[in-house]
């Protein structure tokens, strides 16, 4: 296969995205020897803020002088992202090595779904390029994750809130059930500050596994960061708190106030056009969206706030334009690029209780062309919603930049 092929090799496999069971995975890290125990790892769990902090910390061990993995999902623009060795993406040519490896060693009836076979193949990547850490984030939940075959050094749980109900439960205690399952006997667990349904759930959990329980507060990280948005700040101290306890496991962390500073994660808070200035932020559930709405309020004058929204049809659309739509002037409603995206219309339609003009607009690339005619120099707009929305933003700007 060339990378053309198999990117559609991987992208065939996406109708068996979701299947929360262990065991395939499992088998097939045990045909190779189990990759994902040769480096030691820091494991990463929650509802928003994991690949911020996979960034941060991430940032901090490369800072320190140590050769960093980083398997992160979904991505924006090219699947390579997912991927990274010192925030460098997998060469097209080890893409396709790997996932040769893996299609030729596995039988048909041991088939991996897209998530299981992409983590099988970071975990061989960082094998093979000699790793000295991987910070991997979970895909869905925890405890059932394709990821959760990893021992790690640490394990990190990101603030918890409702999202992907279908698949891990309506509440938040059933939610935090299934994020902790990444905790391990012994090792030690960093926490974000939780709504309390969600920490005693944590705390029964770290008791019952025998973990140390180390809470990570925003405001221990005064300083400034390379990710705007205070919100980043607990997602800063989940990063710092964890390297800390790397030192505890012989680890020498170093310059830890320059890689916060330097840190950079695209799809958060991105500005991707300065005159009109355009920010790209994937809030893609109801907390990511009031973590948005609250920098909008703090930092962009409402007349001249523009928000452009492409929402998955199975998420909370009404909370997220509850969150939204009053800090803004106008707002224009697009189709994600997702057999999920909610029509225009639907997005519209709960939008208009809110305050703000609203417009109904088709695919993001078209919308974007042909609102960047009808913005005022002063005006910022901002693309939301879904990271799949986000992502096609950013083609369309990088095409622009060309």
């Amino acid at each position: 296969m060339d990378y053309k092929q198999t990117v559609e090799y991987l992208d065939a496999l996406v109708p068996r995205d979701f299947r929360l069971e262990l065991a395939q995975v499992r088998e097939a890290c045990n045909m190779f020897d189990n990759p994902q125990l040769s480096f030691p790892t820091i494991h990463i769990a929650g509802t928003n803020g994991k690949g911020s902090t996979a960034a941060f910390l991430t940032s901090i061990l490369m800072g320190s002088g140590y050769r960093v993995g980083l398997y992160t999902s979904p991505h924006l623009v090219d699947v390579r992202e997912r991927i990274q060795i010192d925030r460098v993406p997998i060469t097209e040519e080890a893409l396709v090595f790997h996932a040769e490896r893996i299609r030729d060693s596995l039988p048909e009836d041991k088939a991996l779904t897209y998530f299981e076979f992409l983590t099988m193949l970071a975990f061989l990547y960082f094998q093979e390029q000699k790793v000295d850490v991987a910070v991997v984030e979970t895909g869905l939940g925890g405890r059932l994750d394709a990821t959760n075959v990893v021992l790690p050094q640490v394990a990190i749980i990101t603030p918890i809130a409702l999202d992907h109900q279908k698949h891990l439960g309506k509440t938040l205690t059933e939610i935090a059930t299934e994020k902790c399952g990444i905790i391990k006997r012994g090792v030690p667990t960093v926490v974000a500050e939780q709504p309390p349904e969600a920490m005693d759930v944590i705390r029964r959990w770290c008791d019952e596994m025998g973990s140390p329980l180390c809470m990570a507060s925003p405001e221990d990280v005064g300083q400034k960061l390379g990710l705007p948005g205070e919100h980043q700040r607990q997602n800063a101290a989940c990063a710092v708190e964890a390297a800390h306890l790397l030192e505890d496991a012989k680890f020498r962390i170093e310059g830890m106030e320059k890689s916060l500073k330097d840190t950079r994660w695209e799809g958060r808070l991105e500005i991707v056009n300065e005159s009109p200035c355009v920010i790209l932020d994937g809030a893609h559930n109801a907390a990511g969206a009031q973590a948005l709405a609250l920098y909008i309020g703090k930092e962009i004058k409402r007349d001249n706030a523009v928000l452009m929204l492409g929402i998955m049809s199975d998420k909370d659309i009404h909370g997220i334009c509850r969150s939204l739509v009053p800090k803004v002037r106008e707002v224009v409603c697009v189709r994600a690029p997702s057999e999920r995206g909610a029509s225009p219309k639907d997005i519209a339609s709960r939008a208009r209780s809110f305050g703000a003009e609203v417009h109904q607009e088709g695919e993001v690339a078209e919308a974007l062309a042909k609102w960047m005619k009808k913005l005022r120099p002063k005006d910022t707009l901002i693309v939301s919603g879904s990271l799949t929305t986000v992502g096609a933003a950013k083609r369309y700007f990088s095409k622009a930049k060309t």
